[in-house]
């Protein structure tokens, strides 16, 4: 691999150029739900994240990185695109049953539990089986697909790097997320934050040859992580200044600003914070609410915007 010369101002480049990049074009556009990052992103006409973006999601731990990822991720499955998932700090099961009661009228968290699932006899048991098996099938309509990548250890970077080109060989995932950046078995000479670097490096290039939307979650450093009273911004990333350079997008969870609803305590306020953006405007604060019920999350109205912190 190596460089490549185009002199652009010939008229066989601009040609080729229309013929490639402007004409005839399916950029599997991901609406995130939120109308004012989607409104932000002016490559894809407002539509949402392009094809070929590389976008980070920022926050302190616990501050709703990975349910914001799988909401997305859910949201391209319901696109009728083909979403993956690396995962490498919640487990496969656990996102089973995160989705699993996200999507079923019939099971909640806790009821797929062991303990509350497995308790009756052998035909109620069955029974909660079947119904369970027919939700998660009503919900993929028998088409939708929804990935989930699981080591059975700390992979590496080039393992990831290899997954992640293999579901695009063998599956034609159109969508990857990855949880999360920090969690990357650091090569000998690195510490976390230049293997995290690395990594984001990586995955941008991923992202731009194959036209597979990446999102890829990071932590915070540990400074920036530790102070909740003050708004993270992308320079809090831990890595170096590449994770926020090669990003088209970076949006930042702030944890300063969380807000539980009295009555509700599964519902949270908080806000996205579009920190940096390359496809339109950013420095973009967008108020949200997230439903950890559901796994579901909206941005809110004018009229509820005293609600939030």
């Amino acid at each position: 691999m190596g460089f490549t010369d185009t002199d652009i101002l010939r008229a066989k480049e601009v040609q080729a150029y229309t013929d490639k990049y402007l004409i005839g074009v399916n950029q599997y556009p991901l609406g995130t739900g939120f109308p004012t990052w989607d409104g932000a992103c002016d490559e894809t006409g407002g539509r949402g994240l392009g094809d070929w973006w590389y976008t980070i999601i920022g926050g302190a731990s616990n501050a709703g990185k990975t349910q914001l990822a799988r909401f997305l991720a859910r949201r391209a499955a319901e696109h009728g695109y083909v979403p993956a998932f690396i995962t490498m700090e919640v487990s496969t099961s656990g996102l089973q049953r995160h989705y699993y009661s996200n999507v079923s009228p019939s099971f909640g968290y806790y009821d797929l539990l062991p303990f509350r699932f497995d308790t009756g006899s052998e035909a109620v048991v069955q029974g909660k089986r079947k119904a369970l098996t027919k939700e998660v099938n009503d919900f993929s309509e028998g088409t939708r697909s929804l990935v989930v990548v699981e080591h059975d250890g700390r992979p590496t970077i080039s393992e990831i790097v290899e997954q992640a080109h293999a579901l695009k060989e063998h599956v034609g995932v159109t969508h990857l997320f990855v949880d999360h950046a920090q969690l990357v078995k650091a090569p000998k000479h690195m510490d976390i934050a230049e293997a995290a670097e690395e990594f984001s490096e990586q995955m941008r290039m991923f992202a731009h040859k194959e036209k597979v939307c990446t999102v890829v979650l990071s932590q915070l450093n540990r400074t920036a992580s530790r102070d909740r009273e003050r708004r993270p911004t992308m320079h809090d990333l831990w890595g170096g200044t590449a994770m926020e350079s090669n990003a088209n997008q970076v949006a930042m969870l702030d944890h300063s600003r969380n807000a539980m609803d009295p009555q509700f305590p599964h519902i949270l306020r908080t806000y996205v914070i579009l920190d940096k953006n390359r496809e339109g405007p950013a420095k973009l604060e967008i108020p949200v609410e997230v439903n950890f019920r559901t796994g579901m999350w909206r941005e809110a109205s004018d009229d509820e915007l005293g609600l939030w912190p």
